[in-house]
C-alpha cells in the first residue's frame, strides 16, 4: 500500500504502531461515530496504527487494522510495542 507521500507502509495518517494491552473490542465506522456494537476482537499483542498518540482528547479514536481497514479503539487498550 502507498500512503500519502508516496511511501509503502499504513494509509497516511495511521503511522503510530500500537499493541493491545489484551482481547480488546473495536467497532466499525457508521456515518461520522462509531456502531453501537462491536464489530470484532483483536487478539492480545495484536497491531493497529494509530493517527496520533492517544490523549484525553475523548473515549475512543479512530485506528486502521491491516486485513479489516479503519476501525474505532478504544483509548487506553494499547501501548508502544
Amino acid at each position: 500500500m502507498t500512503n500519502f507521500f508516496g511511501a509503502t507502509g499504513m494509509p497516511h495518517p495511521y503511522e503510530l504502531l500500537y499493541v493491545a494491552n489484551d482481547n480488546v473490542p473495536y467497532w466499525s465506522f457508521v456515518g461520522a461515530g462509531k456502531s453501537p456494537a462491536p464489530a470484532g476482537t483483536i487478539p492480545k499483542g495484536g497491531h493497529v496504527y494509530l493517527q496520533r498518540p492517544p490523549d484525553n482528547l475523548g473515549t475512543h479514536q479512530s485506528a486502521y487494522m491491516e486485513g479489516v481497514g479503519r476501525i474505532i479503539v478504544r483509548l487506553g487498550d494499547f501501548r508502544l510495542p
